[in-house]
């Protein structure tokens, strides 16, 4: 066992005791109706539990054999990882729909996709999917950003 397993496992079960605790308070505040049957507080419960059982294993060494150092993270990675970021940024300014067209155009790109054609109308299509599905079918709505409001 190493020490730093151990500390991974202590620090997961101190984590699963504090949520398991918060669950007694699920009774207080949900109505009777919700309560019927296995309660509120079950699958949290149960999911707590597979959580410690999983802490237990680290903890004894159980499923974790040895492993070479992984290699490296690739630059592309964290690359990627800022244009997320950005694109998180970038909702309130620019709405969904056009974030999104180039968002996924952007990655497209880095993630070498060559053909300009083929990446602008694949990215329409699937935000058009989406689009149908969320906002006729489903009737849901999403961030129309700074420039979405300044024609209305």
């Amino acid at each position: 066992m190493r020490r730093q397993d151990l500390v991974v496992a202590g620090v997961a079960l101190a984590g699963c005791a504090v949520a398991f605790g918060l669950t007694y308070r699920f009774g207080a505040t949900n109505a009777a109706a919700i309560m019927s049957g296995m309660g509120a507080e079950f699958f949290p419960r149960l999911v707590i539990g597979v959580i410690a059982v999983l802490a237990i294993c680290i903890a004894l060494g159980i499923g974790t054999p040895e492993s070479a150092k992984p290699p490296p993270v690739p630059g592309i990675v964290w690359i990627t990882m800022a244009i997320l970021a950005g694109y998180v940024a970038l909702l309130e300014i620019g709405g969904m729909w056009i974030t999104s067209f180039l968002l996924m155009v952007g990655l497209g790109r880095l993630w070498y996709v060559k053909s300009w054609p083929r990446l602008v109308i694949t990215s329409a299509v699937m935000l058009g999917v989406i689009w149908f599905v969320f906002v006729k079918f489903l009737k849901g709505g999403f961030p129309a950003g700074l420039l979405g409001t300044l024609g209305a």
